[in-house]
């Protein structure tokens, strides 16, 4: 039996392909694989990504488990996994994630990239909040601070709050308040997102994103810590910037794709 572990998401898809000792025998990688998002460039990518690491061994003998982002917003999840040549099954990426960062140790884990999720794994078990996307929520993602960057500079304007250095040049630099507009018309997550390391500059308006970003982390935290704290694990470009010491912390012990392959090779996986 071969254990094929994929991670995908907005940005691209990776894969890996193990025998029943674990051992990686082939790597590949891909274009995004968003399914809530275009599930026929999802399913393109992860077939293309899944072909080039089992190469030509017999598809019956794969077993898969795919961490895709999207998967907890759409019913997308079951019909590519019923588009696969092979026995699959798909999850939310967070899962993969989680399992990947903590192995099977109890812990919190913190994923702060473009977008946020918080997800806690205990005795064996997930539950995750947030993931959202930044229309609904995201909080203290890069997105979401990109945008209260932005959102702070117009009340500058207004004189609301004290137009500093950092938001002045913010101002400037997006074309006064007519690019302002014109940019969150526009704007993507990922366009909010680029904004985001300004909010680590020495800037009182800067400060302030960050504390507001700190205290959105800090109540997600607190609500999935059960009444014995758990340490936590930051994890995501941003996760380790915007680490708290509230909680003991803990390293990642592998990655996503590590965590695909190690659901795939669980029994469990396959008997639920």
């Amino acid at each position: 039996m071969f254990y094929l572990g994929i991670d995908g998401g907005g940005t691209g898809c990776r894969a890996a392909l193990a025998d029943a000792s674990g051992t990686v025998l082939a790597r590949a990688e891909a274009g995004p694989a968003n399914i809530a998002t275009d599930f026929d460039a999802a399913l393109r990518e992860v077939s293309a990504v899944a072909r080039a690491v089992i190469g030509e061994r017999p598809a019956a003998q794969v077993r898969a488990v795919l961490g895709l982002a999207g998967a907890n917003l759409s019913a997308a999840g079951p019909r590519l996994a019923a588009a696969l040549p092979f026995p699959a099954k798909v999850v939310q990426d967070v899962a993969t994630s989680v399992r990947g960062a903590l192995g099977p140790r109890d812990g919190i884990a913190v994923a702060i990239g473009t977008g946020s999720v918080f997800a806690r794994q205990l005795g064996g078990r997930l539950h995750a909040i947030g993931g959202w996307g930044l229309r609904l929520g995201d909080e203290a993602s890069g997105a979401w601070i990109g945008r209260a960057l932005v959102m702070r500079t117009t009340r500058a304007l207004d004189g609301f709050v004290a137009l500093t250095p950092l938001l002045a040049a913010l101002a400037d630099e997006l074309g006064g308040p007519a690019g302002l507009v014109a940019f969150s018309l526009a704007a993507m997550p990922a366009d909010w997102a680029r904004l985001a390391p300004r909010a680590f500059e020495d800037d009182p308006a800067a400060q302030a994103v960050r504390a507001a970003a700190a205290a959105e982390i800090r109540a997600a935290v607190q609500l999935l810590q059960p009444e014995a704290p758990l340490p936590v694990v930051w994890m995501g470009g941003l996760g380790p910037r915007l680490a708290l010491p509230d909680w003991p912390a803990l390293s990642p012990a592998g990655t996503a794709l590590d965590g695909a392959l190690a659901l795939a090779r669980e029994e469990m996986t396959w008997t639920d």
